[in-house]
């Protein structure tokens, strides 16, 4: 009997903001698709905010987050999490009726080498990845070097990120393994014609021509990066550079060439033997020697360093033999990265129909943990990691529904590039089977509260107390996890009736004071970075 599938809408923007750009007062509405009704909504922002160097605090006082909560607040969308890397932020939103088939949500970051000038210096990727239905998704979000010629550079960012991600889900602990990936970013590969033809080409509407000469197409032809990723057709003008505010191509010294930097990329784990047979085995550098005139060679052929001069001091011609040898470890350490992922994705296709016991793979990193861990993680285990077989008969598949730019929003150098994707996934598979309800039809002022709860399908006594489970008390229409104005651990019932053997008990200083109704949010981690269900609770002046 084959597994019932549904399919959920993505939306996934990415919006380079140019560091000293705020959003104020613009109307940014439009690149959230709210009338398309998205099940789930991935913000990825570039150059936003100052340099992160303490995620969490970045992210409260950054203006264009604060700005994407207000958007949501009141929509039925809640933070599944958030993470940063120096300017480079990403969120990602969920509606709450799909909170209790979350789990298993991690977020982590990587950061580009610090060769290659001050143009990487502070790139990297943020990346933030769950369970949705019993299946894997990642989202990342990342900005690659910068200028034309850095194709070398771009390309083993994506190869140094794409091996560097490691996650703790025993069934999904690295990248590839994933159901879905969705990349999307300032990946910065350029239009690669001229520069005054490209202007007038989109200034007449022919741009879809140009197409044809875009680094990140030609790279993934080649095999030599994001292989085996799809696009949904670029149809809109290229999104960068424009002068700040305006519709204006690049006007400056430097008249940049208009280009489709910010991209939003997506791929299936149906693709994983696509990738390995599209995938450029052969390395880029051969048999790389010490010699002076093969490392200068090299960097002729990358357009990464300034050729040699013709007439130069002795001083000179050493400091760019420096230059040159630096590079040549650059590029060595670049193939040493690519060899060993490629070797990755060799043995990914080839182990893709194996199928691994998963529990097996649970049990085996359950060792040595004390009573309290060995309870947690067996609950858990029995509670989250149930996924039935048949979820798996439901195969990954991703429709593009639209790909667009918004180019009436004129507050950064480049226009932000959305895409609205129809996701496959099983119908019932992956949810926490937990309910809860309140004490009382109406909770009054002046009052206690409890908020009576039972896990479904769990064998044995529970005491989900000894794992800080929590309940936590949101004003209405929330969207950050971390609003709660009170909460409260959850208890053993001494009289469990009607299968409610948990409760939450809120005293009467807990109370919002308020007539409006409030969330209750039950957390099965001690942060709140896990919810597992809500419920709303009417809230009464009166006693």
């Amino acid at each position: 009997m084959a597994t019932e599938s549904k399919k959920l809408k993505f939306q996934v923007v990415t919006y380079n903001v140019a560091e000293l750009a705020k959003p104020d007062g613009a109307d940014l509405t439009p690149i959230l698709a709210l009338e398309d009704k998205p099940d789930v909504i991935s913000i990825g922002l570039e150059e936003s905010g100052d340099f992160d160097f303490i995620p969490d605090e970045e992210h409260k006082q950054d203006p264009w987050c604060k700005k994407f909560d207000s958007l949501l607040w009141g929509r039925g969308y809640y933070v599944v999490a958030l993470t940063s890397v120096f300017q480079i932020k990403l969120r990602v939103y969920i509606k709450k009726e799909h909170m209790r088939a979350v789990s298993h949500v991690e977020a982590t970051t990587s950061k580009s080498g610090f060769v290659g000038g001050v143009s990487n210096i502070f790139k990297g990727a943020a990346t933030i990845r769950f369970r949705l239905y019993g299946k894997h998704v990642a989202f990342i979000n990342c900005h690659l070097t910068a200028f034309d010629a850095r194709i070398l550079d771009r390309n083993t960012e994506y190869w140094q990120f794409f091996a560097d991600q490691e996650f703790a889900d025993p069934q999904c602990e690295e990248l590839y393994q994933h159901d879905y990936v969705i990349w999307s970013g300032d990946l910065n590969y350029r239009v690669a014609f001229d520069n005054l033809e490209t202007r007038k080409m989109v200034a007449d509407g022919r741009h879809l021509e140009l197409v044809q000469y875009d680094q990140l197409k030609t790279q993934q032809k080649e095999g030599l990066a994001f292989v085996g990723f799809e696009e949904g057709e670029i149809t809109f003008p290229p999104s960068y550079k424009f002068d700040m505010g305006t519709d204006i191509f690049d006007s400056s010294k430097k008249q940049r060439v208009p280009s489709w930097c910010d991209r939003v990329l997506f791929r299936t784990k149906g693709d994983r033997e696509i990738a390995a047979n599209t995938v450029n085995w052969d390395p880029t550098l051969k048999n790389l020697s010490d010699s002076d005139s093969e490392s200068e060679e090299i960097s002729k052929k990358s357009d990464l360093v300034s050729p040699k001069p013709a007439n130069k001091s002795k001083k000179s011609g050493t400091l760019f033999k420096k230059k040159v040898m630096r590079k040549k470890d650059h590029c060595l350490r670049s193939e040493e990265m690519r060899r060993k992922t490629l070797g990755v994705l060799r043995m990914m296709h080839l182990t893709s129909s194996a199928k691994a016991d998963a529990q097996a793979k649970i049990e085996l990193k359950f060792g040595d943990f004390n009573d309290s861990e060995q309870f947690q993680l067996t609950f858990l285990q029995e509670l989250l990691t149930k996924i039935d077989n048949e979820s798996k008969k439901v195969t990954p598949s991703i429709e593009v529904i639209s790909y667009k730019s918004y180019p009436e929003i004129k507050i950064s150098d480049h226009k932000p590039v959305a895409a609205l994707l129809n996701v496959v996934m099983p119908s019932s598979q992956g949810i926490r089977q937990l309910e809860m309800e309140p004490q009382h039809a109406t909770w009054f002022k002046k009052k206690s509260m409890k908020i009576h709860i039972k896990h479904l399908g769990i064998s044995g006594k529970i005491s989900p107390a000894s794992c800080g489970h929590w309940v936590g008390l949101y004003k209405k229409g929330w969207v950050n996890k971390s609003t709660y104005f009170t909460s409260a651990y959850v208890q053993k019932k001494n009289k469990p009736k009607g299968g409610y053997d948990l409760k939450a008990k809120f005293g009467t200083r807990a109370h919002p004071g308020e007539g409006d109704a409030i969330e209750a949010v039950y957390f099965m981690s001690k942060d709140a970075s896990e919810p597992a269900a809500v419920i709303q609770v009417k809230c009464g002046y009166f006693v």
